[in-house]
């Protein structure tokens, strides 16, 4: 059983996802790092998402 794990940015409209970062990170260290990325758009972004997908096979 394999997992992933995405953090995305939505906007409105349109979104950044991103698949490669620390996988320990907990949750307030995914926030901050979402905001700190935000810090970078002129947008404000309208959702953090974490994503966790599980795979069986």
């Amino acid at each position: 059983m394999a997992e992933e794990r995405r953090l995305v940015l939505r906007y409105n409209p349109g979104q950044f996802t991103f698949r490669h970062f620390n996988h320990g990170a907990s949750d307030t260290q995914l926030y901050n790092l979402a905001r700190q990325l935000n810090s970078f758009q002129e947008d404000e972004v309208a959702q953090i998402v974490k994503i966790r997908t599980i795979l069986f096979g």
